[in-house]
């Protein structure tokens, strides 16, 4: 792909003006990736100007390297930040204060560095409705799922949860590469003091429920990007019971947010009815995923004999249809 210069993206961009939108990407040891990330920022056709603040946290491989020669080239553009000792795993908060020490535009857009867009109107799109529409506070879409280790693109991830409450009972189907939102309605999640006690590993999941909350959100639906499914990731683990333990703590992390600001606790957090299906469509051990699925509720019944008949796709489909409409799950 043939990449235009700085003139050339930065063209429709009114003379003098300051950025309206900083780009968050974060990256460590993303030498493979970090290219094709910063390239789907240089795709954006804009008639503002954004900057991207790219926080290398003291990678051991090339992703520096790389960087330097994105910021020679675009030097208007590309503003990194270069880490000579690792800032996350200090687990002091430096991580988050430093890069949001230079998140200073009116609007935040994610991307981690080992993901990318694909659509070049994305930043064009998603500001242009929150200039026009104050009320919200965030939009998102949606973006496609690429298995690293298998070469190839499975289900699209990205879908409308239509209220806070809704969100709550579902799975976290924001992604965040493809998320534009208020820099002060960030600065607001950041200083909430509800928060300021809670540890969760996963830094999206409790923003998008707090902006849920606080402001109205806008789905998109429109493919943004690709995100990037790699080995042993917190929310991919390759141990079954790792993953599962990320979704009981999801799911905590949910209830808190139900209990503060609705005074309602979520039913409790099915252990079998994740391990069943992890052990049916990641490990294709339908023993152990049929020993799970008999430890589950009776309103889960269904389940059982979908994993018995996993290795039959159309069966499969069919169950699944016949018994989501019997349910109305």
């Amino acid at each position: 792909m043939q990449l235009r210069t700085q003139e050339e993206i930065t063209s429709k961009w009114p003379a003098n003006a300051e950025p309206l939108v900083g780009i968050r990407c974060t990256t460590f040891n993303q030498e493979k990736y970090i290219a094709e990330c910063l390239e789907g920022f240089l795709i954006q056709e804009t008639t503002f100007p954004f900057e991207v603040i790219v926080h290398d946290d003291a990678s051991t491989d090339n992703t520096a390297s790389i960087i330097r020669e994105y910021e020679a080239k675009y030097p208007k553009i590309i503003k990194p930040i270069y880490e000579t000792v690792n800032q996350y795993s200090k687990n002091d908060g430096s991580f988050t204060r430093i890069i949001t020490s230079h998140l200073v535009r009116k609007y935040i857009a994610m991307c981690e560095g080992d993901d990318y867009w694909t659509d070049p109107l994305k930043l064009q799109k998603q500001v242009s409705f929150l200039e026009s529409n104050p009320e919200y506070g965030m939009c998102y879409g949606i973006v496609r799922q690429y298995n690293q280790a298998k070469k190839a693109f499975f289900t699209n991830r990205g879908t409308d949860f239509v209220s806070f409450e809704n969100f709550l009972h579902t799975r976290n189907n924001v992604p965040t590469l493809s998320t534009c939102y208020r820099r002060e309605l960030y600065l607001k999640f950041l200083n909430d003091p509800l928060l300021a006690e809670q540890d969760w590993p996963m830094g999206d999941l409790p923003m998008w429920l707090w902006f849920t909350y606080n402001s109205k959100v806008k789905f998109f639906p429109e493919i943004f990007g690709v995100y990037r499914v790699l080995k042993n990731s917190a929310a991919h683990s390759n141990d079954i019971e790792k993953q599962v333990n990320f979704y009981k703590i999801s799911r905590d992390c949910a209830n808190f947010f139900s209990m503060q600001y609705l005074g309602k606790e979520l039913p409790p957090y099915e252990d079998h009815h994740d391990r069943a299906r992890l052990y049916s469509t990641k490990a294709h051990d339908r023993k152990k995923a049929y020993k799970e699925y008999k430890l589950i509720p009776n309103k889960g019944r269904k389940y059982k004999i979908l994993a018995a008949l996993h290795s039959n796709p159309i069966t499969y489909l069919l169950l699944r249809i016949y018994y989501s409409i019997k349910y109305k799950q």
